[in-house]
């Protein structure tokens, strides 16, 4: 048996994942993917996690439709042209085939599936408050592309009541295909001292506070809805003066939000950082909280949870039924309302935080890579 997963970009998070299915079956897991969409540093560490195993095409040509500056899904179409794609796949000769999403590369994962007669999977993200949008001919495409497929490897249950609706098969859909690189921001976060973390907050320019810091990771673009909970914020600080919040990320929006909002004394723009550090961040953090308008399943949510801090969660992120409960680990609230919000955000003041966060890490185990390498097996065994 030898598995490929034919993906044509990806992230520091999703290599800790690779790196178990590869130990759990013996060596025998590929991997295929675009080296032009990939950072440097994601290809140097899937090369040294999986070897060369690792296998990538090096060019790639685009054809766009619609909005290609639109954020939203379902607003554009890319059609891409992986030069050599189906040759690689060939020459690695693989006996089952996972293949991300429906489109991108898959059509070429499909078409060797098909000649070779080798079972075709479907790692899938998407739900229905994702897919709102989606066109009738783009469903029409996927219900054709279902007809080869053997089973679907879901991010969570919001994913997999999509792909029901879509006319997918109960049975041939397995949950808990997503993670973080969890284990190793648990061990980063939890090795800072009181001092590291002092000695972390003056190096960027942060004072002690008595009140709650609050902490936003991601890019700072209208569809992560900071906007909107900057909106709250405003309100919020009115009542809880000795609250802070940090922004860390960058985008198209940072500088206008920097100026707008630049009366808001409590709120800190700290601007990209580097994912290697990202952990000294949640570490001297107290609550996390996403506003987001649309996300599949957001992996900031379990790393924020690895580094052991409750969650506050927009009911836009397909991630919430699983990692987000309430009274347990935190609480979800709708971004579009600026009371939602703010009750989400004044919901903390009240809470054993230090237990919360106990708890999502708890929850978070869950959903670590070992747990997730077991997922997708399983569904590689059962659906054939």
């Amino acid at each position: 048996m030898k598995i490929l997963w034919v993906n044509p970009s990806f992230l520091d998070y999703r290599i800790p994942l690779y790196k178990a299915l590869n130990e759990h079956l013996d060596g025998r897991f590929h991997l295929l993917y675009s080296k032009e969409r990939i950072p440097a540093r994601c290809h140097a560490k899937v090369r040294a996690s999986i070897g060369d195993n690792a296998h990538f095409i090096d060019k790639e040509k685009k054809v766009r439709f619609g909005k290609a500056d639109s954020e939203f899904a379902n607003t554009s179409v890319s059609i891409p042209i992986p030069i050599g794609l189906y040759s690689q796949i060939k020459r690695i000769k693989p006996s089952q085939i996972i293949a991300e999403g429906f489109f991108q590369f898959t059509p070429w994962a499909l078409a060797y599936s098909f000649i070779h007669r080798v079972p075709l999977y479907i790692a899938y993200e998407r739900t229905a408050h994702t897919e709102r949008n989606c066109p009738w001919w783009r469903k029409l495409y996927r219900r054709f592309v279902g007809l080869f497929v053997k089973g679907y490897i879901a991010n969570g249950v919001l994913t997999k009541e999509y792909l029901v609706s879509q006319g997918v098969n109960l049975e041939r859909i397995y949950t808990g295909g997503m993670c973080a690189d969890s284990e190793n921001l648990r061990l980063s976060t939890s090795s800072m001292t009181a001092t590291d973390k002092d000695e972390f907050e003056k190096s960027i320019g942060l004072e002690k506070i008595n009140g709650i810091r609050y902490i936003y990771v991601g890019q700072i673009i209208q569809r992560k809805g900071v906007n909107h909970l900057l909106d709250a914020w405003r309100e919020h600080e009115k009542k809880y003066t000795e609250d802070q919040l940090l922004i860390v990320g960058s985008g198209e929006y940072l500088n206008q939000y920097r100026e707008s909002y630049s009366n808001l004394q409590s709120v800190k723009f700290l601007g990209a950082v580097d994912y290697s550090i990202i952990f000294k961040y949640y570490g001297i953090a107290d609550v996390f909280v996403i506003p987001t308008l649309e996300d599949n399943w957001s992996l900031v949510v379990p790393e924020a949870m690895a580094c052991g801090l409750p969650i506050a969660c927009s009911i836009y992120n397909g991630c919430h039924p699983e990692l987000v409960k309430k009274d347990y680990n935190g609480i979800t609230f709708d971004p579009l309302s600026i009371n939602s919000t703010k009750d989400a955000l004044a919901y903390f003041q009240s809470k054993d935080l230090k237990l919360m966060g106990a708890n999502s890490i708890i929850l978070e185990e869950q959903f670590n890579p070992e747990k997730t390498s077991q997922n997708i097996i399983n569904m590689l065994n059962n659906c054939r």
